[in-house]
């Protein structure tokens, strides 16, 4: 499988190129995305940049963790807590802001 690939925007400003999606989300929520936030896209497709399509996650940990229980979900093993993959599945239109998920332990 390769590798995933981005969509990526020229800053005028910098002279540095950025990922699309990071841009979005940023934009959408208002603000810059803080160190280590991941913007997740929730279909899987690296390149649908839809508002509704991309959930920002507090760090690569919790990225990681969510994208191992969405393979073994597929894998068709049973989930001791199916209740923590509703939010990442809930289909919310609108803002990034109602997709923000928040680390509740504060950790980062």
């Amino acid at each position: 499988m390769g590798r995933k690939q981005y969509l990526q925007v020229w800053d005028k400003k910098t002279g540095r190129k950025l990922l699309y999606h990071r841009q979005l989300a940023a934009a959408c929520l208002g603000r810059q995305l803080e160190p280590g936030e991941i913007v997740h896209h929730r279909d899987g497709d690296s390149t649908n940049n839809t508002r509704d399509n991309l959930l920002v996650l507090p760090s690569q940990r919790y990225h990681a963790h969510i994208e191992h229980l969405l393979r073994c979900e597929r894998r068709g093993q049973v989930m001791l807590f199916p209740e923590f993959l509703s939010p990442i599945r809930q289909q919310v239109p609108g803002s990034l802001f109602e997709n923000l998920l928040i680390d509740m332990r504060g950790a980062r």
